[in-house]
């Protein structure tokens, strides 16, 4: 991404400007107070995070005890990290940029005040999703990025911000092209059940009204299909049966074989997990009521 190489080169020409510096530094008198010379060498990789201030959060100008603390953070206040350094402080935006010794932040349970979702909920509701997983590019997403991402890629983008991996300022929800925040707040401003809970509640209700509630069917396309096998990963369904049909498949048994034998190699390259699936041409009926011929399929996940 433009802005992120943008920064490198910024970050590479503070620390040429520092090491030059440091050859200037003139001998040290014995009565000279040593600590406040220092010249730090660092590189930083790109994170974006909110964590957690403990009871030894301490602010510095640069990432070494020496360079002098800004302030001292209060317990169980959150800060938004945006990087990591080599000698393992956190870069932090305070109303600038700062770092925190590696000590000095700590994650916390995703869970909220009043009940929507709690850190074992959380894990649940995205478990085998992580192909976003600390990615550090995230904010660079912009509208044309989200609208090109298909069902499965959407649904990961979205569980990277409910991990709390990436500050939720952040996420763009593809069907407005809107920022989370901007919509939550609008909608938070006349809707008393909006303003009750917290911005990561509504992007759960709202990840959770953009799935598909069926793992049954019928299902008509490539898509659908690996949307349901992406929902029996998150709920960690073990076996469950799904009908397909599509008039380019029709009864052919050639052509269904080798569909879901792409559909599950993508979801194992995807997700890391394997399915079986046994196939039979025939009349089905849904719970639903929906009947008529189809593709009748049993889908089992792999230990």
């Amino acid at each position: 991404m433009k802005r992120t190489k943008e920064f490198g080169v910024k970050i590479t020409g503070v620390l040429m400007a520092g090491v030059i510096a440091a050859s200037f530094i003139p001998s040290v008198d014995r009565n000279q107070d040593v600590s406040k010379v220092y010249a730090v060498e660092f590189t930083v990789t790109e994170s974006k995070a909110v964590l957690y201030s403990n009871d030894k959060t301490k602010v510095y100008k640069q990432p070494d005890i020496s360079s002098g603390v800004v302030t001292t953070i209060a317990k169980d206040i959150p800060v938004n990290v945006t990087g990591i350094t080599s000698n393992g402080w956190f870069r932090v935006s305070l109303n600038g940029t700062y770092y925190v010794p590696g000590d000095g932040l700590v994650s916390k349970n995703v869970g909220n005040s009043n009940g929507v979702v709690s850190g074992t909920d959380i894990t649940s509701l995205t478990k085998g999703t992580f192909s976003f997983y600390k990615n550090s590019d995230l904010s660079d997403f912009d509208k044309s990025d989200i609208e090109d991402m298909d069902e499965n890629t959407y649904i990961k983008y979205l569980d990277s911000f409910l991990m709390g991996y990436a500050m939720l300022d952040y996420c763009i929800l593809q069907d407005s092209g809107k920022l989370l925040k901007e919509v939550y707040e609008s909608e938070a401003k006349v809707d008393q059940k909006v303003a009750a809970i917290t911005m990561q509640a509504y992007l759960i209700n709202y990840r959770n009204n953009y799935l598909s509630d069926s793992l049954t069917g019928p299902f008509r396309n490539e898509r659908d299909l690996k949307l349901a096998l992406n929902r029996a990963i998150r709920y960690d369904i073990k076996k469950f049966g799904a009908v397909y049909r599509n008039s380019s498949i029709g009864s052919d048994e050639k052509k269904i074989k080798k569909l879901m034998e792409t559909v599950v190699n993508e979801i194992k390259a995807e997700q890391g997990v394997s399915f079986t699936c046994r196939m039979e041409y025939g009349d089905y009926k849904t719970s639903d009521g929906s009947e008529g011929k189809g593709w009748i399929i049993e889908f089992t996940k792999k230990d």
